[in-house]
């Protein structure tokens, strides 16, 4: 018994110190990213292309939402938002699928766990679903009210609301974005220029003036830099404060909404890794079952898109089909009890039908259709949970998962973790009610 369990343990923290060096180093790449997107991408120009309901709308709403990491709830109060600035409601439907199940952190995730194929695939399956609940929404829901004016949403995009989160600020108070134009970079980038010239040549005069005993023309001096303040497009803002901006964003706002939940999707996908049996989905019952359990588990589950990804790789190593994984990769990021309840009182109980049905029958369909795929062609789609060979990815991987634990470490002492806790707590206990109301009631029947 005693071997058996050490036996168990040892596989526990194989699969868990594996997943932490395949996706530490993507992890902190596309958190990067996600702050790079947050600044270079403006809010009001978005807008403008969603004002309509058409399938252009929902397109371009899909496809901007791929790559922005939000979660199912956080995304509510930004959909919110687009809809109170005069997003078009199709435009919201699509943005609100695509945004938490994918980011630019769970496609490198998923990148390391399955390869380029499933992380291509991923966001295009996502982009799928939520262009045809767009088109549903145009269909079904012309005649549903707009957004209700006495609610207010909590927050928009990228936290920048007017109370905002502890320690945000825009870098553009007065249109409440973030937004940094390529003109300014490069005005700040020329300024910078200009105004180190400046200074190197006011170095060498004043030397050469010192060493032959000459005043240095004072009135030249300062008409050039008087010159270099009239040229500052942007006196309050510089490359230092917009990258500052950026690593906040990335590393302090997106960290905080995603790390807790994804060490417990670590845990989680270790926990299946030795509970479920290898031959489980030997039956071809069990495969077509596996479909609605990952739709069952998924819907009221309250995950991220980068902790989902462990999860479904813990799966997908014990047999489950990729088209099962990749149902449960899009509906367990999209939707909980929570969400689904905050879109009902935001956008009414039609909006919310239209939504959770979309997420539940396309993404079944296009997992199915994945699956069949996969067998007509042959391909076998194998999940990465071996160290590599290489010695530089290695040192690549053991950077990042070293800039992880780092990062862990700061946003707990910081706090973020408790807070991150107390939310999964808090999105958790109106499934357990739910759970609880049910099981009262077959009991009572029987």
């Amino acid at each position: 018994m005693a071997f058996d369990f050490l036996n168990t343990l040892t596989t526990y923290l194989d699969f868990v110190w594996i997943s932490i060096l395949l996706l530490a180093p993507m992890l902190i790449l596309g958190l990067f990213l996600s702050g790079l997107i947050h600044v270079f991408i403006s809010r009001e120009l978005v807008l403008k292309w969603l004002k309509t309901e058409s399938v252009k709308s929902v397109s371009i709403s899909a496809a901007i939402g791929v790559p922005i990491p939000l979660c199912s709830c956080s995304v509510v109060p930004v959909v919110a938002e687009m809809r109170k600035k005069g997003a078009s409601r199709s435009s919201c439907m699509s943005f609100l699928i695509t945004a938490p199940e994918t980011g630019a952190d769970s496609i490198l995730v998923t990148n390391a766990f399955f390869g380029v194929i499933v992380a291509i695939l991923r966001p295009l399956i996502s982009f799928i679903s939520a262009v045809v609940a767009g088109i549903l929404s145009i269909i079904l829901i012309k005649q549903e009210p707009n957004i209700k004016n006495n609610e207010k949403p909590s927050c928009i995009s990228d936290q920048c609301c007017e109370n905002g989160n502890e320690g945000h600020e825009f870098l553009w108070p007065e249109a409440r974005d973030c937004y940094v134009s390529p003109s300014t970079i490069k005005s700040m980038t020329n300024n910078w220029f200009r105004h180190s010239l400046f200074e190197k040549l006011k170095s060498i005069f004043r030397s050469k003036n010192r060493l032959a005993g000459i005043n240095p023309p004072q009135e030249n001096l300062l008409m050039l830099s008087q010159e270099y303040r009239n040229q500052q497009q942007t006196p309050t803002l510089n490359l230092k404060k917009i990258l500052k901006h950026i690593f906040h964003y990335g590393f302090v706002e997106i960290a905080d909404d995603i790390l807790f939940a994804m060490l417990v999707g670590i845990g989680l996908g270790g926990i299946l890794y030795i509970i479920i049996p290898g031959d489980i989905m030997t039956s071809e019952f069990a495969r077509w079952l596996s479909y609605p359990v990952m739709i069952l588990v998924g819907i009221p589950l309250y995950i991220c898109a980068s902790a989902s990804t462990p999860i479904a790789a813990a799966l997908v190593a014990k047999g489950f089909s990729p088209g099962a994984a990749l149902i449960f990769l899009m509906t367990g990021p999209a939707t909980n009890t929570s969400t689904i309840a905050i879109i009902v009182s935001q956008f009414g109980g039609r909006f919310a039908s239209v939504y959770v049905s979309s997420v539940i029958i396309v993404t079944a369909i296009l997992g199915i259709i994945t699956d069949i795929a996969l067998l007509s062609t042959g391909y076998t789609l194998s999940v990465n949970l071996l160290p590599t060979e290489s010695t530089t990815v290695e040192a690549l991987q053991w950077g990042g998962m070293f800039l992880m634990f780092a990062l862990c470490i700061w946003r707990y002492q910081a706090g973020a973790m408790r807070k991150s806790y107390q939310d999964m707590i808090s999105n958790v206990k109106p499934l357990c009610s739910t759970f609880k109301k049910g099981w009262a009631y077959i009991t009572q029947k029987w």
